[in-house]
Parts: C-alpha cells; structure tokens; sequence
C-alpha cells in the first residue's frame, strides 16, 4: 500500500519569492502527497494543481471570529483536508479536546478530510502514560462522530527536537490506536521526520503515511523522503 504523505508547511515561507522558489522546485502531483501551506498562499499551490489542505480551521462556521478561517471558506477556496489538534495549536492557542471536537465536527460537515493529531508530553512519555492520553484525547475529540476520519500520531516530545521513537514505540502506539477504531483507520506518524530517518521509519509496516514538518520545506529532502516511501 502505497503511504500517505503530508507537508505541513506551517509559517516557514513568508514572502512571494520563497513560495514561488518552492513552487519551482517541487513539482509532485500524486493522489497520496497533500500539502499545507499557509492559508494565504493556498491558491497559488491549488493553481499547480497540489491537493491541499490547511493547518487549522475554526471550531466556528461563520461570524465575529477576527483571525480565523472556516471550513465552509478554505473547502470553498479548493481545500480538501484539515489538520486538526496539532500540539503547537493545542499549546499555543490553548486548545482543548472539547473545542477539537467541534472543529472535527466542521470540517466534516464541509466535506474536509480531518487530520487529527494526537501524542504525549514528554513527562507522560516517561510515566508510561501514552495510551492513557491518546485513548482520552480521541475519545473527547471524537465524541458524537462517526464518520471516518484519519489520525496522526505525533509525540509531542519528538516534534522538531530531531529525536524521535524506536520503532517499537512506533509501531505499538499505531497499533493501540488502530484498535480503538471500528473502522480501518488510517494512522500516520509525525515528529522529527526526515531524509535521514525515513528509511528506518518506513519499516514500520503498520504506519500509514507521514506527516512531514520541517524537512518538507526543503525540496531535496522532501523529495527523498517521498522517494523512500514508495510513493
């Protein structure tokens, strides 16, 4: 099965020039690759015919909310994912299960694909935790939800430190996650991913895909990363 490949671009690229550049450089048009820019420079990868999806959406679907964008406007602008319950927004924007839930809720009323991130501390890591948080954060975050969705787990102790799992680690917590599902569910790893780690990571058989942080703003990286996939 061929591995789902996620580029999330997060804020690294803030002028024209450096999207263009990028723009130049990764010319990659397959069904399983999706990237996530900046919402502002969402049409210029839509116009080169990426599939695309966003890095966050509002817990709202219109109204006073200055600064936010729904899922009803970026599913209207092209869209067709949405990252959802990533660990800088959590921790940033101090976003709770409850509020996931009601994004989750949008973007699948819209008609956009959820991506909903999910990992531990580093404290909880080391108190054997892990299961214990993902079961708790996928429970809230998917309560009175049945339709399908895909899930990403990604340690929040591994994202962008340059460490991540063993693959035992790995392949035990896609595997937990799995199981809490009716359906097959799709489970990607995030966190650290590289063109140096890929390799070892794409041995585990039960990781779905990736979501790719960093290293996929840099074409050379990106694209071996997507070459060691299979893709």
């Amino acid at each position: 099965m061929k591995k789902l490949i996620l580029a999330n671009l997060k804020m690294y690229f803030n002028t024209k020039e450096e999207i263009d550049n990028y723009l130049k450089e990764v010319n990659i048009h397959k069904n399983n690759f999706i990237v996530f820019p900046s919402v502002i420079y969402l049409d210029k990868f839509l116009k080169q015919n990426f599939i695309c999806g966003v890095q966050n959406i509002s817990a709202s679907q219109s109204g006073s909310y200055t600064g936010e964008n729904s899922a009803l406007s970026v599913k209207n602008l092209g869209a067709s994912y949405a990252i959802i319950g990533h660990s800088e927004v959590r921790k940033n924007f101090k976003e709770t299960d409850e509020i996931i839930n009601q994004k989750i809720k949008q973007a699948l009323q819209n008609k956009l694909i959820p991506i909903l991130c999910v990992g531990e501390s580093l404290d909880a890591y080391h108190q054997n935790q892990t299961k214990q948080i993902i079961n708790m954060q996928i429970s809230k975050a998917l309560k009175d939800i049945d339709k399908e969705i895909i899930v990403s787990y990604e340690p929040v102790w591994a994202i962008g430190t340059g460490i991540t799992p063993s693959n035992e680690e790995i392949d035990d917590i896609i595997n937990y996650i799995k199981i809490l599902f009716k359906y097959k569910v799709k489970v990607l790893y995030g966190g650290s991913v590289s063109d140096k780690n890929i390799q070892n990571l794409n041995n585990i058989n039960s990781v779905d895909g990736f979501l790719i942080g960093k290293s996929a703003t840099e074409p050379s990286s990106l694209k071996k990363i997507i070459e060691v996939a299979r893709m």
